[in-house]
């Protein structure tokens, strides 16, 4: 069985995230976890990608039986048009 492995340009892998974040937010895990689904290659800084997109903020820290990897922190990320129209506050 054969796999792919896609390697999307920076600006194309944060549209399909912002994509992937309009119906609800999600942790950081819960992202790489679809990309793989997806195939997408992922040796990027997730979190820096992602920091560095003005439609996409973090809004929380998913903080699960206490334990939070320090080199994959579980952020919670939304689009802020999820933010503004759900009345969340960005962190």
């Amino acid at each position: 069985m054969s796999t792919w492995l896609i390697d999307m340009s920076d600006n194309n892998l944060r549209t399909s995230i912002k994509k992937y974040l309009t119906k609800k937010p999600r942790n950081t895990a819960e992202i790489y976890s679809w990309l793989n689904k997806k195939n997408i290659l992922s040796n990027y800084d997730l979190a820096e990608l992602l920091e560095s997109d003005d439609s996409i903020v973090r809004i929380g820290v998913v903080r699960k039986s206490g334990m939070i990897d320090k080199k994959f922190p579980l952020s919670e990320w939304a689009t802020k048009e999820w933010v503004k129209y759900h009345g969340r506050s960005i962190k």
